[in-house]
């Protein structure tokens, strides 16, 4: 897999969970406190893949007549620009932003439905679709998944982040062992395949769940109308399906 550069451009703290799973440092996940069987070691750290970080303040006015003015003056290259709760205004100045890095790919996460508004994101999507630039609009990170767009796909399959995937062994009704094999972006999956094991395949549904809370996903509680619930359900219907046909493989 070929090795990126990427940029990160945020407001919210959470792309901080997303930089700290690809750097994967010794302090990232204390999830297991003294029980850490140091699950994370195999997956090592891309820290050097990360080209530029770059935070904007999140005290800012209702309308921004400049927004270009709260980017790096000089964009860095970059293969993969994501940019993580700014505002609206700002955001419309990403695609020219990407276009100044160089960049092949944008993703925009959206935790909360104000992290990125419709009208918005098709006022991004139309100008990335005039420069040729891929991207995403994963509702919530951990949906992503590419779609015929090559770079988004060795992205995914570079970090093993996404939509989460993993494996696990099944002995008589209790799951055995759980890997990872593609974590959600925020390290979540890690701490879930960890809580899993041991636990009986009749109560898998609220093991999870429990484990999905106590990481914590931090996406939004408020019910989104363009998916008729929260995205925080989302994500966590999101984990459940994939131990659930993690389990469906094991049993086969």
């Amino acid at each position: 897999m070929q090795k990126m550069h990427i940029c990160f451009i945020y407001q919210d703290p959470f792309a901080e969970r997303v930089i700290g799973n690809l750097c994967n440092a010794d302090n990232f996940c204390r999830a297991c406190s003294l029980l850490c069987e140091r699950c994370r070691l195999k997956y090592g750290s891309f820290a050097g893949d990360i080209q530029y970080v770059h935070r904007i303040s999140a005290n800012l006015p209702a309308f921004i007549e400049e927004p270009r003015i709260f980017l790096p003056e000089n964009m860095p290259e970059c293969d993969v620009l994501i940019a993580v709760a700014l505002h609206p205004d700002i955001l419309l100045a990403i695609p020219q932003a990407a276009q100044e890095s160089n960049a092949k790919a944008v993703i925009v996460p959206i935790e909360d439905k104000r992290w990125c508004p419709p009208g918005v994101r098709q006022q991004m999507k139309k100008k990335l679709d005039e420069t040729g630039i891929e991207y995403a609009f994963p509702k919530p990170f951990c949906s992503l998944e590419p779609f015929n767009q090559p770079v988004i796909e060795n992205l995914v399959k570079r970090y093993a982040i996404g939509k989460p995937e993993v494996e696990v062994e099944v002995r008589g009704g209790f799951i055995a062992n759980a890997n990872v094999v593609r974590s959600a972006p925020c390290g979540s999956t890690w701490y879930v395949a960890q809580q899993i094991r041991g636990k009986k395949i009749s109560e898998i549904e609220e093991a999870v769940a429990v484990a999905h809370h106590s990481y914590p996903c931090t996406a939004s509680m408020e019910v989104d109308p363009e998916i008729g619930d929260t995205i925080l359900h989302k994500a966590g219907y999101i984990i459940r399906e994939a131990v659930k046909n993690a389990i469906s493989r094991a049993s086969s």
